[in-house]
């Protein structure tokens, strides 16, 4: 593929010199000869870093690549390191985005997606359409609530945009070309995958399939436990958790670490290579640190950051099993949720 690319960070410097700065770094890369983005600018007044953002809106629509937007970042190291960063997220920066381009087409049907903690999750399948050079023929409709208060209807014209020029979603219908005899659309009565009842608690937005050994939640939480954030299993993605799932070879997640050599060459694709790739992957998995087994587990409200403090807290998985409410609760960042 032709790929190309502009450079705008240093990660290692060797040897004497020293880079201070956002520009310094920019300045350098260009002496080495690096690609470096022609847009960059440095400003001394933040009224000045408004007016450039403002007035780039339509130069990025004569680029020869795609740009959501800009960031302004401040350009002292010294003064980045002392803000440091939430998470991933760096306070010394913020993405300036412009308004996403849009869309209408006919919204054919709703599908209901069972997500890896039982939620239920409508998603609107779409005669496809172009939209900021890609074609988008599903986007999310995110829940009950928001396809309710929208009036959102199977067979719509709706309008959609890529919300942060990324994820496709409705924003809402044409009502004047509504189709005669289009009804409100409502959530169904039991799981779309195993028929179990559905429950919703009033005053919440989501639906849950509570089964919990529906096979959709079990696939997306072997999904969720391989992925790139939680244990890393290389070559372990929904493909191969819906198929070990199918096939019964997974009940659980901690099935992973019984797959067999013999299991897997049985299955069509899986030469003995691929296999023993994807055996050597799960077992390098296991020198994982309890913060990346914790996130894997997939507990609500138990991501990246929230494991590494609860961790980092307690010591180990077996001391945080035994923590009270109250111990919780004492952790900078911890509520009572």
């Amino acid at each position: 593929r032709p790929l190309s690319l502009f450079c705008y960070q240093i990660v290692e410097l060797e040897g004497d010199r020293t880079l201070n700065s956002q520009w310094d770094a920019l300045s350098y890369l260009r002496h080495l000869g690096f690609p470096v983005a022609d847009q960059n600018r440095r400003f001394e007044d933040f009224e000045d870093v408004v007016t450039f953002c403002v007035a780039w809106e339509p130069v990025r629509g004569r680029l020869n690549f795609e740009a959501d937007g800009l960031v302004v970042k401040i350009d002292d190291f010294a003064t980045q390191d002392r803000l440091g960063a939430v998470g991933s997220a760096p306070r010394w920066a913020v993405a300036y985005k412009y308004p996403a381009p849009e869309a209408v087409t006919r919204l054919r049907r709703i599908v209901v997606n069972v997500g890896r903690t039982g939620s239920l999750n409508p998603t609107a399948e779409l005669e496809p359409v172009q939209i900021g050079g890609v074609t988008v023929s599903n986007a999310t409709l995110h829940n009950a609530d928001y396809v309710a208060e929208r009036d959102i209807r199977e067979g719509d014209m709706v309008v959609v945009k890529r919300a942060g020029e990324v994820i496709p979603q409705v924003l809402h219908p044409v009502p004047e070309l509504r189709p005669p005899g289009a009804i409100p659309w409502r959530m169904p009565e039991r799981c779309p995958v195993c028929d179990q009842p559905v429950e919703h608690v009033d005053g919440e937005v989501g639906y849950y399939c509570v089964n919990a050994s529906c096979p959709a939640q079990l696939v997306r939480s072997v999904e969720h436990f391989a992925s790139r954030g939680a244990m890393d299993i290389e070559g372990f993605g929904i493909r191969q958790a819906e198929l070990f799932v199918e096939r019964g070879f997974l009940h659980d997640v901690a099935d992973i670490y019984y797959l067999a050599a013999d299991q897997l060459l049985a299955l069509d694709g899986f030469a003995e290579k691929k296999v023993a790739n994807l055996l050597a992957a799960i077992e390098a998995s296991k020198e994982q640190p309890p913060s990346r087994l914790l996130t894997a587990l997939g507990i609500q409200g138990v991501g990246g950051t929230v494991a590494e403090l609860l961790i980092d807290h307690f010591g180990s998985i077996a001391a945080l099993v035994s923590a009270s409410l109250e111990a919780l609760q004492e952790i900078p960042g911890i509520g009572h949720k």
